[in-house]
């Protein structure tokens, strides 16, 4: 699914997965196919992981294996759920790094409210995707009103909410009798084949990506991210929509965190250490910039399946999870090298763009 990136001082309007240097200019049109490619995020990140998946089919012999497809997958809803927050706050120009201790810390309330307190978990996933919500509103007051950058509250938030699951939980885990329509919904299977975990993470999906390409929320996102000055010239309240951003966020850390304790029927204190770098590694991937402005959920997606398919496939290899995280920070400096490789061409063929 496209996203465009609108640019509200009335400039021209871009599919996200093009750079200017791709729109309209005579020069560029005649270029070479390869050069097409390599401006367009959407072609490499698809090729990318392609060519990911091509690898291991051949390297390791259960990688192929529908057992393995369907647990890679499953493994990887998680991720898939929370990159749609993570995209909406990098198009708008923020971060939250605090993550994934916001999700063990939320898991940890199901655990208690359902495991130890007996109480209907759907109601104690409504309570923390609730709860989900406000912290993330916190978050983005404190960064909207009073200034403050959002990698130093969210940094502050990485270390407090660990701290807070694991007094929350007095450092011992949570565990349910995994009974009822709740356990089926989440940790169990549509039909016999394919587990509910995935479509949660489709429709998240699906959802996201029309909310950021096709409403007008998703172009207030765009353009705060893209150029907030002269979107809050255009009457958009920039402060509002980086605060929605954060409130979705928040409620998918509350979302997912609801959904792992019903898959496991366990909630651990630890759970989601060093979550938040897989996430971020995921919309990176995908071409989501930095900088803000520009980014599709389907690039999110991609990259989170490419995260997912690099952790089963090294697993399968034999190799541990360090090797994993080694892969991941390979592929983040390869996909912030492209990023600067497609601006600086870009910015080297502006003039070329002016005079059109």
């Amino acid at each position: 699914m496209e996203a465009r990136n609108p640019e509200p001082d009335g400039g021209r309007r871009f599919p996200e997965s093009e750079t200017p240097l791709m729109a309209s200019s005579p020069k560029i049109r005649g270029a070479d196919g390869w050069r097409r490619v390599l401006l367009n995020r959407t072609y490499v990140i698809t090729i990318t992981g392609i060519f990911v998946f091509a690898l291991f089919s051949f390297a390791v012999e259960r990688f192929l294996t529908a057992e393995n497809l369907l647990n890679t997958l499953r493994q990887m809803a998680v991720l898939g759920i929370l990159s749609v927050g993570m995209t909406f706050l990098f198009v708008v120009g923020e971060i939250d790094i605090s993550i994934g201790s916001i999700y063990g810390f939320l898991t940890v309330i199901m655990g208690i409210l359902v495991g130890r307190r007996g109480w209907n978990p759907w109601l104690g996933m409504l309570t923390v995707v609730g709860l989900g919500a406000l912290i993330g509103a916190n978050t983005g007051l404190i960064v909207t009103k009073i200034g403050i950058p959002s990698f130093v509250v969210t940094l502050a938030e990485l270390v407090a909410y660990r701290s807070a699951a694991l007094l929350a939980s007095g450092e011992r885990p949570s565990v349910a009798e995994g009974v009822g329509s709740f356990y089926v919904a989440s940790g169990g299977y549509l039909g016999s084949m394919v587990p509910w975990l995935i479509v949660w993470m489709a429709v998240i999906l699906v959802l996201g990506g029309l909310v950021l390409a096709k409403t007008k929320f998703g172009y207030h996102v765009f353009a705060t991210g893209g150029d907030s000055e002269a979107a809050r010239n255009w009457g958009i309240d920039i402060r509002r929509t980086k605060l929605l951003c954060f409130v979705l966020m928040g409620a998918l850390c509350g979302l997912s965190g609801a959904l792992l304790f019903g898959w496991l029927q366990v909630a651990a204190p630890i759970t989601g250490t060093g979550l938040e770098f897989s996430v971020i590694a995921a919309v990176i991937l995908g071409g989501t910039a930095l900088q803000g402005g520009r980014g599709s959920i389907y690039g999110s997606l991609v990259g989170a399946i490419i995260i997912a398919m690099l952790s089963s496939g090294l697993v399968l290899l034999g190799l541990s999870q360090q090797w994993k995280d080694v892969a991941t920070g390979g592929l983040i400096l390869f996909a912030a090298t492209l990023d600067w490789l497609v601006r600086k061409v870009g910015l080297r063929h502006a003039p070329a763009m002016a005079g059109d």
